[in-house]
């Protein structure tokens, strides 16, 4: 399992390994220089706007807004400015799970029914199959007959009648396979709120964002007037170089599974918050990063399209997506949502994260190679496992 420091002696040594690696004046300074121009020619392919952030422990090392938040005012992006950040989203709603779990109000092998019995589907799959993504529910943002919804406030007991109502209501047998369905979180915000007793975003607030520091973050609201926020926007495909403002998507539809809002510097302290121990217990964080299993024993990578495979390097865990493709550990997650894209990354040996939020999804995707960027700069070139 990733993250479960062995004594106090194993915890010491990565803490003061971290400590010795600070980056140099130099080391920053290139690190800026690299990225500016890696951001140009990812902005180039499609993106109006984009922030790039990278913190090592409780320090930012790098933080910079590029282009426009909002082209029609001329509102540049600044390392304030407020984006949606979409799946990201989960992992947020894993760990408020996770710590219902240390309370005794949730049980991972509960089945999900003792806490949503009015989906039926709920009743054939448990809390950790939701977690991690092998329940096989149909995921509601597939379904053709949504899509003229997705600009209309639902609550969630109206979001779990729309999954309660999907056909087929599976896509494979619990259990038996992998697939990315928004159904699973959406139904586990539900537990949240019925587990604690208070209302999804006000258990995030009080729960994770307070105690990390995060005072930009909170359930988007459209009726909420927020201070440097985004605007979403998409390409022309007509004419390159020009933007439409992109389709708005009411936040009650993606909820539990992509409804934040966030800025780079609050998910910069939501790393140390999360990895710092300030959130869960060591054992639940290592349970969080964990990589899924399905019921045969096989990981969840295993069970995932060969290009994805490829593509990803990483098993899906609790919101999360962990691996160690290059030969460092590694636990991230992208997003999308209509108009904005949003990525984050964290690599715990080396205590580095990397934060980058675009207000467009037309961009070609190029936050990896940003955040091979920041590897080599900070941490070095990995160096090959035995065998290797």
């Amino acid at each position: 399992m990733l993250f479960a420091c062995v004594g106090a002696a194993g915890c010491g040594e990565r803490q003061a390994d971290a400590a010795r690696a600070e980056p140099t004046e130099g080391e920053t300074a290139g690190l800026a220089a690299a990225l500016d121009e890696a951001v140009a020619q990812a902005m180039g392919t499609g993106s109006p706007g984009m922030v790039v952030a990278v913190g090592r422990g409780d320090q930012v090392v790098f933080a910079r807004g590029y282009g426009l938040a909002n082209l029609e005012d001329e509102v540049a992006v600044t390392v304030d400015t407020v984006f949606p950040i979409a799946s990201i989203t989960k992992q947020f709603t894993a760990a408020a799970i996770l710590l219902l779990a240390e309370e005794g109000k949730v049980g991972l092998d509960d089945p999900l029914s003792r806490f949503v019995p009015e989906v039926p589907q709920a009743h054939r799959v448990t809390v950790a199959q939701a977690l991690v993504q092998t329940t096989g529910i149909a995921d509601y943002a597939e379904d053709p007959a949504g899509e003229h919804l997705k600009s209309v406030h639902r609550t969630p007991a109206e979001m779990a009648s729309w999954i309660a109502g999907l056909q087929p209501p599976f896509v494979f047998e619990p259990g038996s396979s992998w697939g990315y369905s928004n159904s699973n979180y959406a139904l586990l915000g539900l537990v949240v709120a019925r587990a604690s007793g208070e209302p999804y975003p006000s258990f995030l607030a009080r729960r994770l964002f307070a105690p990390a520091g995060m005072e930009h973050t909170a359930f988007d609201d459209p009726a909420d007037i927020v201070p440097r926020r985004a605007r979403g926007y998409r390409a022309s495909k007509a004419e390159p170089g020009r933007y439409h403002n992109a389709d708005w998507i009411s936040p009650t539809v993606p909820g539990p599974a992509g409804g934040l809002r966030s800025t780079a510097g609050d998910l910069l302290r939501w790393h140390a918050a999360l990895f710092g121990g300030r959130i869960l217990s060591p054992a639940s964080l290592a349970r969080m990063t964990a990589p899924g299993r399905l019921a045969d024993g096989r990981t969840t990578r295993a069970a995932m399209p060969a290009p994805m495979q490829a593509a990803w390097g990483s098993d899906y865990a609790m919101g999360v997506l962990v691996g160690s493709p290059d030969g460092r550990e590694r636990v991230w997650h992208s997003g999308d949502i209509d108009g904005f894209s949003s990525w984050t990354a964290y690599y715990p040996d080396q205590r580095i994260g990397v934060v980058i939020l675009q207000n467009s999804q037309s961009a070609e995707r190029n936050e990896a190679a940003i955040e091979r960027i920041v590897l080599d700069a900070l941490a070095g070139r990995p160096q090959p496992r035995a065998g290797e």
